[in-house]
Formats: C-alpha cells, structure tokens, sequence
C-alpha cells in the first residue's frame, strides 16, 4: 500500500468515526441530564494479568489490558473462543483460512497484527501448551503455530484479559506482541444453553450448547465441571467451475469457506482450602474432526486414473484434533509471603487422513482412502513463585514477586498408512499407458504428445495430504529454566513505576535476559498518562525446529510437490542453511487514560522492533542450470525413493527478516444509568498497525534473499492483516430484556500469494445485533442478525489470473471477516 493510499484511507476512516464518536458522546451529555452516572470504580474488575499487586484495575494499570465480561460473552452470537475475541477484543485478528492443510480447525489468531505465536495465551494465569499444526500454506500466519482458542469452550470463561504490550520480561517466550488470559468460571450454580446458527444462504447450520454446574466443596470451595457441544456443516462460497474444460460436469470443485466440524468439550475448574493455604486444579479435553476439500485434479491429470475416478477428483481430507490439558496447584500464605507452586501439563494432537483420493503411483487398484499421520506437541511446566508487600525508601506501598520455573516443550510426527506416502509399483501415469507413440519409453515414462516430449512418471504418495513417512518420524524435547523478579511500587498518590527482570536457559539454543520497565503517572483526578519498555524474545518453535513433510501445492497456477526441510537435517545443510535460533524484541508504549464518571478512555501507541524473526521461506526450485549448487542438490536427492523423488520445491523455516510494527489502540466506554433504572452502555475502538520489513538475511550463502523471502512473502507479513480495525457499539440494558448492536470495521488488506499478482481488497464494515429477553429470573432467550448488511470481500478479479475461474471468487489467504455473509442465531439459556 502507497503511503498516499494509507493517508487517503485514513482520511476517509478518520471522517467517518469521528462524527460517530462525537454523536455518542454529545448525545451522552444529553443522557446524562435524565441519568446517573455508574461510577468507573464500582464496575471495573480487578485485573490478573500484567501485575502481581494485588486490587489493579484495568484502568490503574500501568500497561494496556482490555477485559470482556462474561456477558459481553454470551452476547457476541460467537460461535468459539476466537470468533468472540474477534468481535470484542480491538486488535485482535483471525483469519479465516480454508483449502490450507488442518488450518480449517485451527484458525490463525494474532495481536496487534503480529504473528500467530508471538502472543502467549494463559489459562487463569497459567501457560497454555500450542497447537501442533503449522502453517505452512501462503495464508496469515504463514511459518507459525499459535494456541488454538477454539479448542477452550465458551461455556467454561468467566472472563477474558487481553494485555496488549510486551510482557517476555513477566512470562518468558512468545509474548511479544501480548498476552490473553482466559478466566474459568468458579462461582456456584448451573447454566444450560442451545444455539442454532445458519445463513441466509441456508448453509453452514451450526448447532451449539453447553452445560456448566457449580458446586460447592467445604468451607470456601468450588468444583465447576463444563460439558459443550458443536456440530457445523460446510459453508461454501466458491463459484461453480469446469477447471477450464478439464472437468466433465461445471460444479463447485474446490471449498472456500467453512469445512464440516464436530466437536466435543469436558473441562473442570476445582479448589479445596486445605491446611494454610488453598489446593486448586483446571483443566479439559476437546476433541475435534472435521473434513475440508484440497484441489481438484481432472480425469485426464496424470495423478488421477479415471477408471476409479472418471469425472477427476477434488480429495476429501480428514481432520481429527484432541487436545488434553491439566493443571495442579497450592496457593498458600507463608508468613509475609503470597506463594503458588504448580505443574501444568497440555498435548495437542492432529492426525490426518485422506477419505477420498488416490495414490497414482498405485495404478488403478489403488487405495482410495488411507491415513497419514499425526503431529503431536505436548508442554509440562513446574512453577513455584511469591509475591508480597515490601516497606522501600521513598515509597508509600511497594509489592516484589519472585518465581522460578522449568518447562520441557515435547514434539511427535507419527507415520502413517504405507500408500499414503509410498511409491507404488506403476512407474508411468495413465497418459503414458494410453499414449499412441511408438517411441515411448517405458523405464523413462517419457512419450511425445502433440510433438513435445512429456514425463509421464506418476507421483508418490496420496493426493490431496501426502502422509508421513517413517523417515519423517521423531520423537524428541527440550527443556528450559527460569528465574524472575518483579517489582511494583507506589512513589506518591501519583507516580507508580514497575520493573522486571527475567533469566532464561535453553537445552537447544542457549540463555536470554529481558527486561520491563513500566510506569503510570496521575495527571489530574480523571486522567494518567502511562509508558512501558521491554526486551523481549520467542524461542524456536518445536514446530519450526523439527516439522517436515512431502504436500502438494499450488507454483505459478500448477500443483507441485513441496517438502519441507527440517532445519538440523543434513539436506537444510546443502541448501546452507542453519539451526534455528531466538527472536528477539524491543517494545516501547506510551499511553493516556481518562477515567470520568461515565466516560472510560484509554489511548496507547506502541513501536515492536523484531530481529531474526523466523519465516517460512519461499520455494526454492532448481533454475535449470546444472552448474548452480541449488540444482546440484536437486540431482543428488532426486533418484527414485529419494527424499526429493518428484518434488519440484523446497522451504525451510529459517531466521531471515527484520520487522518494525508502529500502532495505535484507542477504546472507549460510556456507562449510563436511566433514572428508570435502565442502562446504556456505549463503545468506541479504534486500532492502527503498521509492519516494514526492515531486513532480509538469507543464511545460506547461494540461495538469495529473493527467495527466501520475495516480494509476495513480505506482502503477506506487512499488508495481509488489516492496518485498521474498529469497533462502534451500543447496549440498551431494560428490566427484562437487552438490545445490542456492533459494528466492525476491518481496514483493506493486500496479497500477491501463489504467483498472481498484487490485490487489495477494500474496507468493509460488518454490522451485528443482537437481543436478549428475561422471559424469568432463570430462563432466557436471545436471538441475533449477524453480518446484518451481507457484506462479503471484493471479488478477486484479473489479478486473480486464473484462480476466479477455478472457484476462487474471494481469493482464500487473507480474509479477517467470515465470508458466511448474513447470519442468524437464535439461543435459549436456562440457570439452575
């Protein structure tokens, strides 16, 4: 985007909110003559997140958190964790991904626009393991593997603290753009709910609910147990298409929406007071299968036999996830001392598998399904820490916590069925067989067609999800230790100032030292300016670190086999490239908070410099000169069985880019109680980014920088998520019932991906309200219009080459709304 685009834009955006924010805030005044004011004070949680002093307020924080209530929840018509957090949550993105290799239940997730796992994700306080799958294809989030929020059940959050600054120094890796800690419900009683959802296409019904209970243990004691349940069919907005003629019947051939989906959910939240102090656990299970389509492949593709598939194939692939997740702990005072020692442990499994497709090189008695592996990631961390309340010079309170910590991050990749990834005995494709030419050449599969020289030699593995071979499976770990302090302090009424220093040591990579320095400054009565800045770091995923597998992708238009280079294997090493190593990160953040009557207000801008920031390379290919080492690496591994057997690509995580991220947030809220007892409560959000690769820095000493990070890699990274986001909402609150209505602005986003050329898809403003109706003190009913406008993305276009002829009428790698269109959910809840 041209910087004269991004001004007119902001132009254009800036005209249109200001009057908005200024109608509310006018008409506020107007309310405020006939209401009383609720006092900031008296509904403003107490925070967890981003502090160890006890009693903070978001508002008296020293760093920016946003919290979403547990109404605010059951009002959003979310259909997961990250679907709410999108609607609520101001810089949150998610991406909705599809055709994109498990990423289908796994929706890439960020922060402040940053990667999918640079924002660390805790469970009431405490870590929370990653997914095992990573992206790979060329979507948002491309070269990451985050936390999958989907897989944490709606019906089990009390409430969601979104800290949006650095926080490495606090809690270790993978916090750099922030932190979200989702809050268990521990309060007594039961909750029952349904929901149904579909769109005014009259496809992808969803139906959801869930169950929560309550009980109470002893004097002070709580077992809350969560059941929730969620069966979504397809959604699919991919035009009707023939695949230029390859296709026998026009249809729709490819998925570009939302795949079929089937989860289950138990989770629990316990504490007992015992002896001095307070055992406590949490935790659950969710389990998810869902199916998605790949690519079609005609009936004349050389991957295809059409005596088992004589109108082609688009391969149905199979998803399953579970994901499991434990934690222990005691909470005790010790004379002075506030301690918690606890172990937490959490695996992410995701296995795959083809339900319809083919292996070529089996010839025309070949398996049409078959599975293909798992990935698992497992984490257990021991913690001990403490914090109390200190008498320092020159200081009215002071709070300093100390802690220590070890943590062994586990990695699996699981082999699967032998034709998911073996060559079978049929050397040449059907074409080769059913070709007239006389010279064709059985031991080479080549034969001329039309006059030009054709390789008819088929392709190992399945179509669709080639499965993992045993030389691909692994079994490995490393662990880490660490040491903090904290410290928090109040110099005078006014002037409260933090710090934190955290040491940490890896088995693989070698030790790091961050910092964060924080304060807050009271101005006058209503209004605090505050500022942070940290040193920060993100540690090699295991998934970056040992991932590989042989998929098949779309190059210029043409689907070619990729395999994924381990970084420590020997074959990285020919290319020249190197182990993965740590990112590291510099954030500053200076903020104003206005806390008035009824009028919440907080404006912060941040600057995050990231070096070594690991990436998914580009393909790297042979240029058909046989003196260039990237093709001598080529010929020495493409033998017959060889690990490049039939590949035409490679890539590799590796450290290679230098970012700068530049932002704003800004949100507002107004609180106003009628003098008939009714409430209003008014928002205004506004979020701004912008990412500049500053450097690219090959490893390798003959594969360029080019191709390790081109043009169309950088253009996702900076221009692939929204440089503006807002929010404009209004909540009337009655006796009996409620009306909502939000509005979510996503700014214009731009990609270039699988070779075509550069597209900008424009601003869109998607508009939801919703109702809630008391019918008794115990029974509800709540229904919504989602999307309300049916906004859908621009068209791709010509600059879509000839992907809207393929189906892609939307494009796929960058979408951070749903393409469902209008949607309507009705749901009835009921408390016991």
């Amino acid at each position: 985007m041209s910087n004269q685009q991004r001004t007119e834009s902001k132009s254009l955006f800036v005209r249109a909110l200001l009057p908005a924010c200024i109608g509310a805030i006018v008409t506020g005044g107007a309310w405020a003559q006939e209401a009383q004011p609720k006092s900031s004070e008296a509904i403003e949680e107490v925070i967890t997140v981003g502090t160890r002093m006890a009693g903070r307020t978001a508002t008296e924080s020293l760093v920016p958190v946003d919290v979403i209530s547990e109404e605010a929840i059951q009002n959003s018509g979310a259909v997961d964790t990250a679907d709410m957090l999108r609607k609520l949550a101001p810089s949150f993105n998610m991406n909705n991904t599809t055709t994109s290799d498990g990423q289908d239940l796994m929706r890439p997730a960020t922060l402040r626009s940053m990667a999918p796992d640079q924002v660390l994700v805790l469970i009431n306080g405490k870590r929370r393991h990653q997914q095992a799958v990573i992206a790979v294809q060329e979507n948002v989030g491309r070269g990451s593997a985050g936390t999958d929020l989907s897989s944490i059940p709606l019906t089990a959050i009390a409430r969601v603290e979104v800290l949006r600054d650095g926080a490495a120094a606090q809690y270790g890796s993978d916090a750099i753009a922030g932190v979200i800690n989702i809050i268990l419900k521990d309060s007594p009683g039961g909750n029952a709910w349904g929901q149904y959802r579909t769109t005014s296409e009259n496809d992808g019904d969803t139906v959801k609910a869930g169950i929560t209970y309550g009980f109470e243990l002893g004097d002070g004691g709580h077992l809350n147990l969560t059941y929730e349940y969620l069966d979504q069919d397809p959604m699919n907005r991919a035009t009707e298409s023939n695949w230029f003629g390859a296709s026998p019947v026009t249809d729709q051939l490819i998925l570009v929406g939302e795949s079929d989906v089937e989860s289950d959910s138990v989770w629990m939240d316990f504490a007992l007071p015992i002896g001095v102090g307070e055992l406590y656990a949490f935790g659950g299970y969710t389990k998810k299968e869902g199916e998605s389509l790949g690519f079609y492949r005609g009936p004349t593709d050389g991957r295809v036999w059409s005596s088992i598939y004589p109108n082609g194939i688009t391969p149905a692939l199979g998803t399953e996830t579970e994901d499991t997740s434990f934690a222990m702990g005691y909470r005790a005072t010790l004379g002075e001392w506030e301690t918690d020692a606890s172990v937490v442990w959490g695996e992410n499994r995701f296995e795959f598998s083809n339900i319809e497709s083919l292996n070529a090189s089996y010839g025309p008695t070949s398996p049409t399904s078959a599975y293909d592996g798992a990935l698992i990631v497992d984490q257990l961390t021991f913690n001990v820490d403490g914090h109390r309340s200190i008498s320092l010079p020159f200081t009215q309170d002071a709070s300093l916590a100390l802690g220590a910590e070890w943590r062994e991050d586990g990695y699996q990749q699981e082999a699967g069925d032998e034709v998911s990834y073996a060559r079978g005995s049929q050397l040449c494709d059907e074409n080769f067989v059913n070709s007239s030419d006389p010279a064709k050449d059985p031991g080479t599969c080549v034969y001329t067609d039309g006059g030009s020289l054709v390789n008819g030699t088929t392709v190992p593995g399945m179509q669709g999800f080639q499965g993992y071979s045993p030389a691909m499976e692994l079994d490995t770990d490393r662990d880490s230790y660490a040491v903090y302090a904290d410290l928090e302090m109040s110099l005078t009424d006014r002037l409260d100032l933090g710090g934190a220093l955290r040491y940490e040591d890896y088995s693989d990579f070698g030790d790091t030292t961050n910092i964060k320095l924080s304060g807050r400054y009271q101005l006058t009565e209503l209004l605090a300016m505050r500022a942070a800045f940290s040193t920060g770091f993100r540690a090699p995923g295991v998934q970056q670190q040992f991932f590989t597998q042989r998929s098949i992708s779309l190059d210029n238009g043409q689907l070619a086999d990729l395999v994924t280079l381990r970084p420590d294997s020997a074959l990285a090493a020919d290319f020249g490239f190197e182990e993965l190593k740590e990112e590291t990160s510099e954030s500053f953040s200076f903020g104003l908070v206005y806390s008035g009557d009824f009028w919440t207000s907080t404006l912060d801008v941040y600057q995050i410099n990231i070096e070594d920031r690991i990436v998914y390379s580009g393909n790297i290919s042979a240029t058909g000169d046989a003196s260039n080492p990237i093709d001598m690496v080529f010929a020495a591994n493409s033998g017959s069985g060889q690990q490049l057997d039939g590949v035409a690509n490679v890539s590799i995580f590796t450290n290679a880019v230098d970012t700068e991220t530049t932002g704003l947030d800004w949100v507002n809220a107004w609180d106003y109680s009628l003098d008939s007892g009714d409430g209003i409560v008014l928002e205004a959000t506004f979020h701004m980014n912008n990412t500049t690769v500053e450097k690219v820095n090959s490893a390798s000493s003959f594969v360029s920088n080019e191709i390790v990070y081109g043009a169309s890699q950088q253009l996702l990274l900076t221009d692939g998520q929204p440089g503006k986001r807002a929010t404009l909402g209004a909540t009337y609150n009655a006796a009996s019932w409620s009306l909502t209505g939000r509005a979510n602005y996503y700014g214009e986003v731009s990609t270039s991906s699988y070779g075509t050329e550069k597209k900008t898809w424009s601003a869109k403003t998607l508009v939801d309200v919703t109702g809630v109706w008391n019918v008794t003190e115990s029974f509800q009913l709540s229904a919504g219009v989602l999307n309300l406008f049916d906004t859908y993305p621009d068209k791709w276009g010509k600059e879509g080459g000839d992907f809207p002829g393929l189906g892609f009428k939307y494009g796929w790698t960058s979408f951070p709304f749903s393409i469902a269109g209008r949607e309507y959910y009705m749901r009835a809840s009921f408390n016991f």
